[in-house]
């Protein structure tokens, strides 16, 4: 409950004590190179960012990430995911981030290729609850493999050359 007081809001929480509450922190794998594969932007459902992000990451124009979740308790210790988990990956932009959702917990974020922003979302849902996070992907450039000739502004040619 939130109770705005002018300048300052005072919010009260409640809990049940005995009661499990579970987050979500991310897990991410090993980066790799990305495939032609990789690179197709997937189809809907696309995520519409929340503006809470819980983990901003750097992602070369090339790679690709695994993610995976891990649950833990309401003070943070890691616990075993409940039984009737279900996880679902869904990505706000695809053509930055081709998302590929597993359907057993953990997913692989691909860059297309494109330099920007892409928010990666995660709902997990058991026993009546959901949980949810959100990790923001930066696609910057790869390292230096190619080398463009650069032609400049073209002159009229000496005679005496």
């Amino acid at each position: 409950m939130e109770i705005g007081l002018g300048d300052v809001t005072l919010s009260l929480n409640l809990r049940v004590h005995g009661l499990k509450r579970y987050g979500l922190v991310w897990r991410i794998g090993a980066v790799s190179d990305t495939t032609p594969d990789d690179r197709t932007v997937n189809g809907p459902p696309y995520h519409q960012p929340s503006g809470r992000i819980d983990l901003v990451m750097d992602l070369l124009a090339d790679k690709a990430v695994p993610l995976s979740v891990q649950y833990t308790d309401e003070v943070g210790n890691p616990t075993d995911a409940p039984a009737s988990a279900s996880v679902a990956y869904t990505v706000d932009d695809p053509t930055i981030i081709n998302l590929t959702d597993n359907g057993d917990g953990t997913g692989l974020a691909a860059a297309v290729g494109t330099l920007g922003v892409a928010n990666v979302h995660v709902e997990a849902a058991f026993d009546g609850n959901t949980v949810t996070g959100d990790l923001q992907i930066v696609v910057v450039a790869g390292l230096a493999e190619r080398v463009n000739v650069i032609a400049g502004e073209p002159v009229e040619a000496d005679d005496d050359a």
